[in-house]
């Protein structure tokens, strides 16, 4: 349950900074970073390791938590939306061959960026932004991010919410593999909580 709890974290977490650039044009790149570098990591034996330890994911532990704990009066229903379409983007993602390989030749034209530039640059947001249109954007479900029409205009904005919401796809894919499925909500609730708690008090390390 740990690797399903942590891949739904990084989802979380995506979608959080995702909220947080399209409301406040803010990103924190803290909580970023480890969500950015997944994209370029297609393979891993450790879900921990992808994300550089369970710490790396506190805060989308944390709004997980608080998603699942929340009365339906109290829940967020802005988050939850996106949650459920980065579930059905995975879903169509994982039956489309053709998005698949699109996705993976623009990751390893994006990777070339690495070899001088930063990972968290704009250059490299708006390189994984362009992923995210080439593939992703393809799909029958297209997010509507809603937030401050200001900040929205604003393409630096726009590419930081396209490679936050290609982090989130990423984690969903390693979600289902690691055994993740939409009934687990139902069912496994309080399991999940309990891992989330357990995760943010006693933290793993890579």
């Amino acid at each position: 349950m740990d690797d399903i709890v942590l891949t739904l974290a990084a989802i979380a977490q995506s979608v959080q900074q995702v909220q947080k650039v399209a409301w406040k044009g803010q990103m924190d790149d803290a909580d970023a970073l480890p969500l950015i570098k997944s994209i370029f990591t297609l393979d891993t034996d450790s879900v921990v390791d992808l994300y550089s330890g369970s710490a790396s994911l506190t805060n989308g532990l944390r709004a997980l938590r608080a998603q699942l704990n929340a009365s339906n009066e109290e829940r967020d229903a802005e988050f939850g939306r996106y949650m459920a379409n980065i579930f059905t983007l995975q879903k169509q993602f994982m039956k489309n061959a053709e998005v698949q390989q699109i996705l993976s030749s623009r990751i390893e034209h994006s990777r070339r960026l690495l070899d001088y530039d930063d990972i968290m640059s704009a250059n490299m947001m708006a390189s994984l932004a362009d992923c995210y249109s080439q593939s992703i954007s393809q799909l029958p479900l297209r997010v509507q991010v809603q937030g401050n029409p200001a900040i929205l205009e604003n393409k630096m904005n726009q590419d930081k919410i396209r490679a936050l919401l290609l982090a989130a796809v990423r984690a969903s894919v390693l979600w289902r593999q690691v055994g993740g499925k939409k009934r687990q909500f139902i069912f496994n609730r309080k399991q999940i909580c309990d891992t989330a708690n357990k995760l943010l008090t006693q933290p793993i390390f890579e």
